[in-house]
């Protein structure tokens, strides 16, 4: 078997066993992220409003019910942005600014009302909206086709915030899949938005909010993939090809369960980038002797 054979059937094994470690252990970890199990089975707004419920979230702000609630009814493309990675907002066309202050006009929610992706402005293919088919001011509102967003009051001067994500009919083989392999990625999004929240509410408007952490952790994750498919390429015997394959539920870890901050992002970067020199030291032992 040539070299190119193997590396191939080494980058096959990684995705397979990273799909697997996934399905059984990481899957089940996003659905229900920061969300106790009495949350997770509890009946929220909008449960009869969808096919199934997708997942539940949730995190604890530090903040009154009312001033998170001056934030999160800010969600939209054409109000104050939706608080999660600017720079993938962008990359798939949301074209949105995440707001650092409250905004009077933006503090109305309606049944009704269109929740856009992007600002009306906008040029990119990203059209996507969500009608407002519930809404109890100050506790909740229902998005049609994405689900429920919750305040519940958790102690003093503390707040429970619930995104509970409703699931939508996958009929064909080719939907099942792609809502299998994008939910990663919605999880991704929802969890910086939660987050993103928490933040704004915890500081106060008008702090600014720097962004070098999420370019930092998602510049460690995205090169760190890029390392480890470097990996299956520079791999030679079996030990090698084990750590390999290792490196790949590693990065999941870190992509989907360690806390989305730097330092988990490029430690990972740095030991991949480590070992990756120690691979390529190996291969070039072995030409010289050969």
């Amino acid at each position: 078997m040539s070299n190119l054979s193997k590396s191939l059937l080494l980058l096959a094994g990684v995705v397979l066993l990273s799909t697997a470690a996934y399905t059984a252990v990481f899957r089940p970890l996003i659905l229900g992220w920061g969300a106790s199990p009495s949350e997770a089975t509890a009946t929220l707004p909008g449960d009869a409003m969808a096919p199934y419920t997708s997942s539940t979230r949730a995190v604890t702000i530090d903040a009154p019910q009312e001033v998170v609630w001056q934030w999160l009814v800010q969600l939209g493309g054409d109000r104050g942005g939706f608080y999660s990675y600017t720079i993938l907002e962008n990359l798939l066309g949301y074209e949105t600014d995440n707001t650092i202050v409250i905004v009077p006009e933006f503090q109305e929610m309606k049944v009704g009302r269109l929740v856009v992706a992007t600002p009306p402005s906008a040029k990119g293919p990203a059209k996507m909206s969500w009608k407002v088919v519930a809404v109890d001011p100050g506790k909740y509102f229902v998005l049609q086709g994405w689900g429920a967003f919750v305040l519940r009051k958790a102690g003093p001067g503390k707040t429970r915030l619930i995104v509970r994500t409703h699931g939508w009919a996958t009929p064909t083989l080719t939907a099942k899949l792609g809502y299998f392999f994008t939910m990663p990625l919605h999880y991704l999004m929802e969890r910086r938005m939660m987050l993103g929240i928490k933040a704004r509410a915890e500081t106060g408007p008008g702090v600014p909010l720097s962004t070098l952490p999420d370019y930092l952790w998602l510049a460690g994750v995205f090169l760190s993939l890029l390392g480890v498919i470097a990996l299956t390429f520079l791999a030679h015997g079996i030990w090698q090809s084990m750590a390999t394959l290792v490196y790949g539920v590693l990065w999941l870890w870190v992509c989907l369960t360690a806390d989305a901050t730097p330092g988990f992002a490029l430690a990972l970067l740095a030991l991949v980038a480590a070992t990756m020199v120690w691979f390529a030291r190996g291969r070039l032992r072995g030409s010289r002797v050969n």
